[in-house]
């Protein structure tokens, strides 16, 4: 079955303000703080050891382990940290509604806990755009499917993400874990956020790596860039990886590995 749309964040990412984009925070050594909200403190690990430290930071629906075959090539050089978000993996549900913002504070505390300081140094999307250009009416649609036909809509997002059927296959079974209102919260709550506004206050570099699903190969970056909102983030630079399903971390590790260690590099 084919969704009306669907915006899924191929992995999140901490960002100035308390929002959540897809992706890897890089930082110089540590992180952002967030003020305490009351949750629980959110499941993490660390791998390596080294500067700027990596944030690995999953998708809806998924955990940490969704960054199995990349974090251990990143922690050869780097200190890497992966998180559950909340109501995900070992993490406990959010106290509150589900939203993007409390995910976000959630993880900013939890890396001020193990002594995440410092400013993040630059952010890597990894194929997500910033808002959903989509009417009321599809919003509405995909709405109905999430809430009536929820199995429906979990396989319809989830199945497809890798290019191996049977990947995708325990992708769902994997979303299927995490708390029906949980997933409901967060996927109604990303539909209606728009970073656009979030990414123009940005001060630091953003770096979106992109699939040919995003961003076909005909198409340039110049292009892209506006299309997928990425116009109001400065000099926001485009990575294509090819063959590859939205779970990138799963269908391309190396190549994501060696594009997140090169915009790490250079933060150095």
């Amino acid at each position: 079955m084919r969704l009306p749309f669907v915006r899924l964040s191929g992995a999140l990412a901490l960002l100035a303000g308390g929002a959540l984009v897809a992706g890897a925070a890089l930082l110089t050594g540590a992180a952002v703080a967030a003020g305490d909200t009351g949750a629980d403190r959110l499941a993490a690990q660390e791998l390596g050891k080294g500067s700027p430290a990596i944030v690995l930071i999953h998708s809806i629906g998924g955990d940490r382990s969704d960054w199995a075959r990349v974090a251990p090539i990143l922690a050869s050089r780097h200190r890497v940290i992966l998180v559950d978000l909340p109501g995900h993996g070992q993490s406990p549900p959010p106290v509150a509604e589900p939203t993007v913002a409390g995910a976000a504070a959630a993880v900013a505390r939890t890396l001020a806990e193990r002594r995440v300081e410092k400013r993040v140094a630059a952010v890597v999307v990894v194929d997500a755009s910033s808002f959903s250009p989509a009417d009321s009416v599809r919003v509405a649609a995909a709405t109905q499917i999430l809430r009536e036909r929820y199995t429906v809509f979990l396989s319809a997002v989830y199945s497809t993400m890798s290019r191996d059927e049977a990947r995708g296959e325990s992708l769902m079974v994997r979303a299927m874990r995490v708390p029906q209102p949980v997933l409901t919260g967060y996927f109604l709550d990303a539909w209606r956020e728009d970073l656009r506004p979030r990414l123009r206050a940005l001060k630091i570099p953003v770096h979106v790596i992109a699939t040919e699903g995003m961003w076909p190969a005909g198409e340039s970056w110049s292009s892209a860039r506006i299309r997928l909102g990425y116009e109001t983030a400065g000099t926001a630079q485009g990575y294509r990886v090819a063959d590859s399903g939205h779970a990138v971390a799963a269908d391309q590790p190396d190549s994501l590995a060696a594009i997140i260690e090169s915009i790490a590099s250079a933060r150095r």
